[in-house]
């Protein structure tokens, strides 16, 4: 029977951080199960138009990629999102996968963080590189409209319980900067995003009057910041990789 795994991220337009935080997941992931097919794709429709405008690189829809799974003959299809939390395009994924029942025996992965366990083991990590740094840790998400917000603020009380000293927010909050419960001095920020790219850049880095940069230090914070995603840690990929083997669990 042919099988296979799609693993679908939102995407970047920098391929450079692709390389070293998306790749890295997908490269674990191809380890871990060598019985599978593995397929990759962007589910941001904006991004794969830009890269391909830009860069000629050619991207399929997930619907596009299903279809063509179809075709080839594939009985077997577990959808993994390497999303964070199961917002708005994790909906559309479990809406991709029920428009095929009729054809394929289709699962979708859960996403970063589902459940408790998941948290810890990437605060653990987070711990484990950052505890010994001689400075406040503000971790930056994306933020969402979707009720799955609420992982923030789960991921702040697992943060606490271990002892980590850092204050979460997201870039919806933006506008809250100057309610952050951190003393004044250095700061630094640490992405919590699969890839830290355009919002890094833009959003964080830039000169603008509205980036992160320029509201903390206006403030009076001296900010640092770690330019990795978290498709990079080790903790990122094995989560994945135990969402799969659940996934895989459901077709016994």
């Amino acid at each position: 029977m042919k099988k296979a795994i799609l693993m679908i991220s939102f995407g970047t337009s920098h391929l450079a951080q692709k390389k070293e935080s998306i790749d890295p997941c997908i490269e674990a992931i191809k380890e871990a199960f060598k019985e599978w097919d593995i397929y990759e794709t962007f589910s941001s429709g904006f991004l794969r138009k830009k890269l391909k405008e830009e860069q000629g690189l050619v991207l399929p829809s997930p619907k596009e990629l299903m279809e063509k799974l179809k075709e080839l003959g594939y009985k077997q299809v577990i959808i993994q999102p390497l999303f964070l939390i199961e917002g708005i395009e994790y909906d559309k994924l479990i809406e991709l996968a029920k428009s095929y029942e009729k054809d394929i025996q289709v699962q979708v992965g859960k996403a970063l963080l589902s459940q408790r366990e998941d948290y810890k083991a990437l605060v653990q990590e987070l711990a484990r590189e950052y505890s010994q740094m001689e400075t406040q840790l503000l971790v930056l998400g994306h933020g969402s409209t979707h009720e799955a917000h609420t992982s923030y603020h789960i991921l702040q009380e697992v943060l606490d319980e271990t002892g980590l000293k850092a204050c979460v927010t997201t870039l919806e909050d933006r506008d809250k900067i100057y309610t952050l419960p951190l003393e004044k001095g250095k700061v630094t920020l640490i992405p919590f995003m699969l890839v830290a790219g355009n919002h890094i850049l833009k959003d964080v880095l830039s000169d603008e009057e509205t980036s992160w940069k320029s509201g903390l230090t206006k403030l009076g914070y001296d900010l640092e910041v770690i330019q990795r995603g978290l498709g990079s840690y080790k903790s990122t990929s094995q989560i994945y990789i135990q969402h799969i083997g659940n996934a895989m669990r459901l077709y016994k």
